[in-house]
This record gives structure tokens, sequence and C-alpha cells, in this order.
């Protein structure tokens, strides 16, 4: 996402649109051309990144001498914490490793490129450029829970034959949080499952390996004050006057510790807001408060980590929130058989889907008779409003008041405050009626990507179906566990 932020608060949708139909995904060498030349440029302008480093880039140069020589198919896995990880890995893959293996004395055959799945809704809420540009860097769209059979035909012949890798987040979206793995889907193993038994039909000797990626970004302590003035903002928008005693954290060697606090004390402020909300307008019973709230700087004003008990009630108290708005959300859209017990992202997925196709009808609305053009504008209006008790759980489920205390509790970090800065104003901005086009890109940052060792799918035995379930489990544990060792890894950046 660029670093200028649009308007928080944006006009609800009161009519059905005519749906963006994307080309057939071809890639476009000139396309290709242009995007190497400019991307460097691009990722300081735009994207604020100052450094970009490749470790352990003899993993990933290898898995791709491997995948050029024909030795084996490749899908690049990458954790997707942050949103710019696409522009991100096209430099690399593009321009970096390409530059790292020539200095090697062994330059690889060809440049690489990488074929990106994208979540189909990109199209629908970006612009006109990112419709342009997804079909010609050769991205394919898919769905979470939708069959397409155009999409999945195209992503198997990829597998098979494209001269370029696959590449996916394993955890389905955005995650907001790259020190921790908060969950992680099977899609990226059974992609490579279906290839395996392709390859066996097809009496073809590649293996198939999935190249675990994790990203990571350290954000410039010197861009500290526009932090204190994104919460100042956040303040005046949620009508919140924090403690003076938080003001003294502002300066000072413990700027970390009063960045950890006012956060706090805004998270509070927000799930209070909204709690009214929910109980005033749908008979939302709050979870019950802690007799002394944790964002209250007065009751421990020395206190550099809030304590587990006041984060666990915080932590129920959104929780409930969740369960009420996806049922509220559920219940407006009529979608029939939706299980409340549900993975909570499952039903964001349904919810979205749902949204989305009431918002851009598949059949066109023009020139339908006017009682059907009304009630397909009612519809789409009604899918808007459904999609911001969407959104809430969308960030919620990811934001954790734990997670910025440091690692093992050691006291607030400052990149750790800085995702959590970041999806707070995310979570004010959707609750606005805003999108992941409104997500803030503000501070000045250096990026490290860690390849680690290939999980090799011919390991498996996937001869029959129940086998199969089960490999695709194993090999997803596998890929979680190379994940977290990853992450491991990274504290030592």
């Amino acid at each position: 996402m660029g670093k200028k932020q649009t308007a928080l608060v944006r006009d609800p949708i009161r009519k059905a649109h005519k749906r963006h139909i994307l080309p057939r995904s071809k890639l476009s060498k000139p396309m290709l051309v242009v995007g190497r030349a400019l991307m460097p440029t691009y990722m300081q302008a735009v994207l604020n990144f100052r450094d970009v480093e490749v470790r352990k880039a003899d993993k990933a140069i290898s898995a791709l001498r491997d995948f050029e020589e024909g030795r084996t198919r490749l899908i690049v896995a990458f954790r997707h914490p942050y949103g710019d990880e696409p522009q991100l890995l096209f430099q690399v893959f593009n321009n970096l490793l390409p530059r790292i293996a020539r200095r090697s004395g062994f330059p690889l055959r060809r440049r690489p490129h990488l074929r990106f799945l994208h979540d189909y809704a990109v199209p629908l809420w970006g612009d006109a450029f990112i419709r342009f540009l997804l079909p010609r860097i050769g991205s394919v769209p898919v769905y979470h829970v939708k069959f397409d059979a155009v999409s999945l035909k195209l992503i198997r012949g990829i597998l098979l034959e494209d001269r370029y890798p696959l590449a996916l987040a394993p955890e389905g979206q955005v995650s907001y949080r790259s020190e921790a793995l908060p969950r992680i889907e099977q899609g990226t193993v059974r992609m490579g499952f279906w290839t395996v038994k392709d390859l066996e039909k097809l009496g073809r000797p590649e293996h198939v390996k999935i190249l675990p990626l994790s990203i990571h970004y350290r954000f410039d302590p010197r861009d500290e004050k526009k932090l204190w003035a994104v919460l100042d903002r956040l303040d005046r928008i949620c009508g919140f006057n924090p403690s003076p005693v938080l003001a003294r954290f502002r300066t000072g060697p413990s700027t970390t510790v009063g960045l950890q606090r006012r956060v706090d004390a805004l998270e509070n402020r927000v799930l209070d807001l909204t709690e009214t909300f929910y109980a005033t307008s749908y008979g939302f019973v709050p979870a019950p408060r802690p007799v002394v709230d944790d964002a209250d700087p007065d009751a421990a004003p020395a206190a550099t980590v809030t304590a587990p008990e006041a984060i666990a009630a915080r932590r129920r108290r959104w929780e409930a929130l969740m369960a009420c708005a996806l049922a509220t959300a559920e219940h407006g859209l009529g979608l029939v058989g939706a299980t409340p017990d549900g993975e909570i992202i499952q039903r964001v997925y349904r919810i979205r889907q749902e949204c989305w196709d009431r918002i851009y009808p598949e059949q066109p609305v023009e020139g339908l008779p006017p009682l059907e053009t009304a009630f397909s504008n009612r519809r789409a209006g009604e899918a808007w409003y459904a999609m911001r008790h969407m959104e809430l759980c969308d960030i919620m489920y990811y934001l954790d008041a734990g997670y910025e205390q440091g690692r093992n509790g050691d006291g607030p970090d400052l990149d750790r405050i800085v995702e959590a800065i970041y999806s707070l104003d995310d979570l004010v901005s959707r609750l606005m009626g805003g999108d992941f086009s409104n997500r803030m890109n503000l501070l000045r940052k250096r990026a490290t990507i860690i390849a680690g060792d290939p999980i090799d799918l011919n390991d498996y035995n996937v001869v029959g179906e129940k086998v199969t379930r089960l490999a695709c489990q194993q090999a997803t544990d596998e890929l979680r566990k190379r994940f977290d060792a990853l992450i491991e890894e990274s504290y030592g950046l």
C-alpha cells in the first residue's frame, strides 16, 4: 500500500455496480521489463523501504536452479503479515536474487519471476491500475469459499508447465503480525499434492517442493513522532483524552513504554464505544469488565507491561463482540446453514464473498425493470453494512495486546507496537467504512526475507483419499514448524 492514507470515512454503498472482469492472466514481457526497472524506485518512494536483505539466499537460489533445470516444480510459500509482500518479492526474485547468484559465480539461467495468487476481491476494492496490472504480471485470482473451475485449471497448468513458480500465502490473507503465525491453511499443500499426482500420471520425474519464506520489517526509530501523531489523531476521532500520566512517557528513554500504554488506553476506548454500539443496536450483552481498567495509567503508572489478567479480560470482551458481529452479518445476509461455532476466518470469507457478490453481482443490473433494480441496490446497500461487521472480525482476530508486550513478555518492542498501531488505526478505519486500501504505510523500514529449507512433497504418501488427507495435515504441520523456526531466527535481526 502507498504511504499516503486516504480519508478514514467512506460513504456507504447504495447501489449495485457492474462487476469488473479481469482479462485472462497472461504474463506481458514488456510489463515485466518495465516493472523490473521501476520497482526499486517504487519500493523506496511509495512503500518506504530503505533496505532489503535476503538471508539464506542460497536456499532460494538453489530451489530456483532445481526448478529451471527441470528437476522440480516449485511453490513459493511466503508469510503475509503486512500487505506489501507481493511487491517486495517481485523485487527480490526479479532483481536481487539474480544479482546475488551472479556474484556467487553461478548465475541463474534466466531471470526469475513469480506467478502470484491474489484474492478475487482485490480488483473489486482496488483501482483501475491494479485491475490493469494484475493479469499482465501473471497473477491469478482465487476464491476462498467458491469453486472457480477457470482459475483452478489455470493454477494446475502453472504448477505443471509454467516457466515461473507459483507463489501464495499459506495464511490465506494478511495476518498483521510478523513475529507470530496465527493460522495456516492447507491450500498450499493441497495444490502441491495435485501436482505430485498429475506428474505421476504423466510419467514425469520432477519432485514438487514448497519453499518457505518468512518476511520481517524493522521500523526506523527516528519516525517515532509519526506514531504519536497517529495516536493523537485516533484520540480525536474517538473523543478520548488520555490521562496526563501518559504524557511523561512521550519523551525520554522509555518512549516505547509510553506508546504501549497509549495503545492499551486507546484500544480500550475503541472497545467501549464498539460494545456500546452493538448493545444499543443489536441487543448485545457485553462481557464483564475488569474491576480495574487495564488501560488506566493512574492505576499502575510505572508498569511497563499490561497485566496478563487484564489482557485476557480484554480479549474475552473482543471475542464476545466478534461472535455478535458475525452472527449479525450472517443473519442480515440470510446465510442459511452458517455454523456459529465455525472457524472465524472461514466465516469472514463466507460473509465477504456474499457481500461482494451483492455489491458487484455477476448478473448485470443494467436493463432490469425498475423494481428489480431497486431490489439489487437494496441488497448491495445492506451488504455494505454487513461488511462492517465482517471487517471488525477480520482485524480483531489478529490484534492481540499480549503480542505488544514483546517476546515472552520481556517488555514493549517498537516493531510490534508499530504493527499494533497500524492495526488499531485500520480497525477504526474499517468501523468507519474503510477497507484494506486505507491501511497506513507511514514509517521508513527495512525488510528481511529469510529462506527456509524446501519441503519435498514426494516424501509423503498420497495414494488414496484418506491417506492424502493425512498427508495434507502432516505437510501443513511441517510447513508451520518451518515458519515458526524462521520467525524464531528473525529475533536475531
